[in-house]
């Protein structure tokens, strides 16, 4: 992918750095070398961590696919995955030097499914051709559990966006 990675997400003014990386071309009028698939992700902010707090602590960000020419384009069929980071996906963890703090990134406000890149119990978020948009945006919603803890820190992660058409 041309563009340049970027979004944040963060715990306890922390960062997690989401990657955006294009899969292979097609001969769709969007994804082809004239008119490339743009992906990019929004900031996951979760703000500060209150480990006694009675619930977790959420938060959403953004990833949105779209051609770069939109006039007259639709998007192919895709799918977008999300890499474990550092850790696994059961659950996904945060650092800050050797201490860890639990979270995850859903594909639901209700934190049901682990969005992954579809293996074990996660899923991935998909897009069927037929909707013809030129510009599609899907919801991150991050939760960090409660009772977790840890040291005060800026605690990080790197997660990588797979779009594949």
């Amino acid at each position: 992918m041309r563009d340049k990675p970027r979004g944040l997400l963060g715990c306890f003014c922390g960062a997690l750095a989401l990657l955006a990386m294009a899969g292979p071309a097609s001969a769709a009028a969007c994804g082809t070398g004239l008119n490339p698939i743009l992906v990019t992700a929004t900031a996951v902010a979760f703000g500060l961590y209150s480990p006694g707090a009675s619930s977790g602590t959420g938060s959403n960000g953004t990833v949105t696919v779209s051609c770069t020419v939109t006039l007259g384009a639709t998007l192919p069929s895709f799918t977008v995955a999300l890499s474990a980071g550092a850790g696994g996906f059961s659950p996904r963890q945060m650092s800050f030097g050797a201490a860890r703090l639990n979270y995850n990134l859903y594909t639901t406000p209700s934190h049901a499914t682990v969005w992954g890149d579809g293996t074990g119990v996660t899923a991935t978020q998909a897009y069927a051709s037929s909707a013809g948009l030129a510009s599609t945006i899907f919801t991150a919603y991050g939760l960090v559990p409660f009772h977790q803890f840890v040291a005060a820190g800026l605690y990080s992660d790197g997660i990588t966006v797979t779009v594949t058409y």
